[in-house]
């Protein structure tokens, strides 16, 4: 099938160029005595351009356009082995005019490609030839011009300082050498070193009217001696009709090519493209010459060297910008050190001497350390919880104890609950508190009073564990369920600077029973704080209050411990650990001075200064004891209004406990059982400073 398509493509070749012969005065008749007789496909010697064996050795007419070019791989010793070479493609060639031994370049215009072609395939000599001759006509390894050159051209004198032989034995030769009175050029450039991306734009030519040499910028390169480079005819110029004698290169000459522009290149072509024209594509690539050049980066330029700043002197600005990076980096260093150090001092590893370490492994609550504190008051939060000394409020089961809220109706019926029933915790003996509105309530819905809906515990060291100065740790897990109000805190044994706060208040751990998505901070938020001032309403908590977060868990999940560190230099809050601080509070200030509270308040009271003599420690230089505990809902704002769907209103408190009690559809449901609702602790250990 290939040996058809070549003969083929022969014929319309000979067909094309024919035709138009008459549309370019530079085409000549096409030889139809073409051999297509080759079994490989290829084209013989009598396909090949050139004059035929027997053809004048002084014929100057120019070759043709071929109309139909074919393509024909040529292997050559560089890539024997590999995969076929495209020869290269030449367009607007002419004949080269021939003298006795070298070609004649008179009357051929500037602006030039110079190529040294021969076939790489070595054909036989002609039978007329001797074996030795010299060749009178040069083969296909004369050079093939587009446009021309001057006689006297630097270039043609450089080309013509080699002379052809061909014999039966070596099948053509060229030798000679460079003739030393030529200068070399930097603009001709080697065409085996040259890719075509490389090549250079054209010079000025030949001035051929005069017979003289117009000036040119450059000559030729010389080229060392290297091993023998074959090259090829072109298949595209086969329509000639002379076959062109393979000849191998004993001496690499000064082989190279002047690319001109491509636009006057396309000047003399019939087409851009076609039957009848040669593309930009095959002007680009005529002249090539397939062999391996040697690696030269295209980015960078030859003896580039990369700038080294560092080795290079700095200017007095760069300088002073270093050393102000460095001196600032070794000052914040030290800055850490000493901050480090002064906390590791300020924290102190103390003795303590153990109060109290329960564990809550008996079988019932331990009523000498803990006292059940028994009112119905609200303790001054308008909390709706009834603190009982019920076991079915506080208990211990399984080495745990429970403090569990639980309805108030279960026991007194509801109809009591909401009138006519009283409760007087004073004639009973069980009251904790001296305030009449603490021991006793008596409903009637008419007027807005209720029992406390709902039954719970609180449950205080004071008889047992009272400490100053200290250590303390409750291990528990919180309460889960809206409007619950979990509480580990401690109170002053003794009210010795004046009613709350002016006496103190700590507050180890507070937190809420709804889920995360509470405003407010649901079970995943613990609040730490220490309450004091002269009085109730400049009560500066705020300034010593934080809290902490849970990011993937909640309180109500598991069990943490909650921890107080107390000494005459400090008072710390902290979760599971020393690390995780709540609060710190250090004892350099008096909170008088700290607090800047104002000489009056309200309706023109003065304001009295409750910790008199300076003493920073002071309210929380007495004695205090610890509370565990689980109210619910309040009128204090620890649950702020109009948030969550909340069923009453802190300034409502007449109505406030009935309103949440009505509205127990809404959040009796998030309440689960004993433990799920309830308070769980599993140790408490409370240490005194030895």
């Amino acid at each position: 099938m290939a040996a058809s398509q070549d003969r083929s493509d022969a014929s319309a070749s000979t067909q094309s160029s024919t035709e138009s012969n008459n549309e370019n005065p530079f085409r000549t008749p096409v030889d139809s005595t073409t051999d297509v007789s080759s079994p490989s496909g290829q084209a013989s010697q009598s396909e090949t351009l050139g004059a035929s064996p027997n053809a004048s050795s002084g014929s100057g007419s120019p070759f043709p356009f071929p109309a139909q070019q074919q393509q024909h791989p040529v292997r050559s010793p560089i890539n024997k082995g590999k995969r076929p070479v495209r020869p290269a493609q030449l367009s607007t060639a002419t004949r080269l005019p021939l003298s006795e031994s070298t070609a004649s370049f008179e009357g051929l215009a500037s602006g030039s490609r110079f190529l040294l072609r021969a076939d790489i395939k070595r054909a036989k000599p002609a039978p007329q030839d001797p074996p030795s001759a010299v060749a009178t006509e040069p083969s296909s390894a004369l050079p093939l011009t587009i446009g021309g050159v001057g006689n006297s051209d630097l270039a043609l004198q450089q080309f013509q300082s080699f002379a052809f032989t061909n014999n039966a034995e070596t099948g053509g030769a060229w030798t000679g050498s460079y003739p030393d009175t030529v200068p070399p050029s930097p603009s001709m450039l080697q065409a085996d070193a040259v890719s075509p991306s490389t090549s250079r734009p054209g010079t000025a030519g030949a001035d051929t009217s005069s017979g003289g040499l117009r000036s040119r910028p450059s000559a030729v390169n010389p080229v060392p001696d290297v091993p023998p480079l074959p090259v090829t005819s072109h298949p595209r110029l086969q329509s000639a009709g002379r076959a062109l004698s393979s000849v191998s290169m004993q001496h690499k000459p000064s082989v190279f090519f002047h690319r001109p522009s491509t636009a006057s290149l396309r000047r003399g072509l019939p087409s851009r493209a076609g039957h009848h024209g040669t593309s930009v594509a095959n002007i680009d690539q005529a002249g090539r010459i397939p062999t391996r050049r040697h690696f030269v980066s295209r980015r960078l330029p030859v003896g580039y060297s990369a700038e080294k700043p560092w080795l290079t002197s700095q200017a007095r600005a760069e300088k002073l910008s270093s050393w102000i990076v460095i001196v600032s980096f070794v000052l914040g260093l030290a800055l850490i050190g000493i901050l480090t150090w002064v906390g590791t001092t300020e924290i102190q590893n103390y003795n303590y001497c153990t109060v109290l370490e329960d564990y809550f492994d008996k079988a019932h609550l331990n009523t000498t350390v803990w006292t059940r504190d028994v009112q119905v008051g609200g303790f001054g939060n308008g909390e709706f919880e009834w603190a009982t000394d019920s076991a079915n409020n506080s208990f211990v089961r399984d080495g745990r104890l429970y403090i569990v809220p639980t309805f108030t109706a279960d026991v007194i019926g509801e109809d009591n609950m909401m009138n006519g029933y009283t409760v007087n915790l004073t004639r009973a003996g069980t009251c904790t508190s001296t305030a009449d509105g603490d021991c006793a309530v008596r409903s009637n819905r008419s007027v807005g009073n209720m029992i406390p809906p709902i039954m719970s515990a609180r449950l205080l060291t004071r008889n047992f564990a009272n400490i100053r100065y200290g250590k303390v740790e409750v291990r528990a897990k919180l309460p889960r369920g809206d409007w619950l109000w979990p509480a580990i805190w401690m109170m002053p044994t003794d009210s010795v600077y004046g009613p709350w706060p002016a006496s103190g208040e700590i507050d180890i751990c507070e937190s809420r029973g709804n889920d995360h998505t509470y405003g407010a901070g649901g079970n995943n938020v613990m609040s730490s704080t220490l309450h004091w001032g002269p009085t109730a309403a400049l009560n500066r908590y705020w300034k010593t209050h934080s809290t902490l977060t849970l990011k993937h868990s909640t309180f109500t999940d598991g069990f943490h411990t909650f921890g107080l560190e107390w000494s005459d230099k400090y008072i710390m809050t902290y979760l599971d650990g020393r690390l995780r601080q709540a609060i710190y509070h250090k004892f350099a200030t008096p909170f008088w001075t700290y607090g800047t509270f104002p000489s009056t308040y309200g309706n023109g009271s003065t304001v009295h200064d409750p910790w008199p003599g300076g003493d920073p420690q002071a309210p929380f230089d007495q004695e205090f004891y610890l509370i565990l505990n689980v109210a619910v809902g309040g009128t204090n704002g620890w649950f702020p209004d109009n948030q969550a769907n909340k069923p009453w209103n802190n300034d409502d408190r007449q109505t406030a406990m009935t309103s949440f009690w009505d509205a127990r559809d809404s959040w009796q449901k998030t309440w689960g059982d004993e433990y799920d609702r309830g308070m769980v602790v599993d140790s408490v250990k409370i240490y005194s400073m030895c």
